[in-house]
């Protein structure tokens, strides 16, 4: 228990408690706590008797900085959000900033793909799954969106128009939060707290990360769902050993979300 509410805390500390700052002092707050998480890890990985948490406290810098990283990204206002291609480039791009720094900073400080379930893992089990979701996603997106993400004169129609672009936002953003959270935080629970409170803990977070989400009205429902979803992708995610299953999941249930922000656009 001890385990869980540390983790949990530091956890919020990245993903949800940003809500709670100033914008103008946000990005000061993400990159100090980054750079306190690495500190950790540093004096951590120099003790002997201590260097078992250094994988924690590294995949916690990893996290924050890569939040950093797109904090000061979207200082520069380089997308209005205003259009469907600026929504989508937005959502690449931020991709790439999580990614890369990742999987980049994960190899330096010794770990495998596989540390970070970047692996094949049971492959046709997880893209069986995963297919199996986001079709079940996609067919019913058209009430979900209107339901759930006041979507506005939502048809087939209309999203077979936009089906190029939200097939390129849902993937992307099913890897990009995939690898931050399932790839690099749900491995390193695990070790501490077992899998099943690994899982809930990870979920936890990914839910609370939505807090201050603006596109639903029913924000309460919407991080229930989040939740059950999280603890969903983290359940293949560890049966499966592989991110892949997962990220065809979350992109499958980001379709009704997409639909509706395109469509009050």
């Amino acid at each position: 228990m001890g385990f869980f509410g540390l983790f949990l805390m530091c956890g919020l500390s990245i993903f949800a408690f940003r809500v709670f700052m100033p914008r103008d002092f946000l990005t000061a707050y993400i990159l100090g706590i980054s750079v306190a998480f690495l500190l950790s890890a540093m004096f951590l990985r120099g003790k002997n008797h201590l260097r078992k948490y250094f994988d924690v406290a590294f995949a916690f810098f990893l996290a924050g900085f890569v939040s950093a990283l797109q904090q000061v990204v979207v200082a520069f206002n380089w997308w209005s959000g205003s259009t469907v291609s600026d929504v989508v480039a937005s959502t690449v791009f931020n991709t790439i900033l999580v990614i890369i720094p990742i999987i980049a900073l994960t190899r330096i400080a010794g770990g495998s793909m596989a540390s970070i379930y970047v692996a094949k893992g049971r492959f046709r089990m997880g893209l069986v799954l995963g297919l199996a979701a986001f079709m079940f996603f996609l067919v019913t997106s058209v009430q979900g969106a209107t339901s759930l993400f006041a979507g506005r004169d939502v048809s087939f129609e209309r999203v077979l128009l936009w089906m190029h672009w939200i097939l390129l936002f849902v993937l992307s953003n099913g890897v990009r939060e995939e690898v931050w959270i399932r790839g690099l935080l749900l491995p390193r629970f695990e070790s501490f707290v077992g899998h099943r409170a690994a899982n809930a803990l990870q979920a936890v977070v990914f839910s609370l990360a939505h807090v201050d989400v603006r596109y639903t009205p029913e924000i309460f429902v919407f991080l229930g769902i989040t939740f059950f979803l999280g603890v969903a992708f983290g359940v293949l995610t560890q049966k499966t050993r592989s991110l892949l299953g997962a990220i065809l999941f979350h992109a499958g249930a980001d379709v009704p979300v997409i639909i509706g922000i395109f469509s009050n656009l």
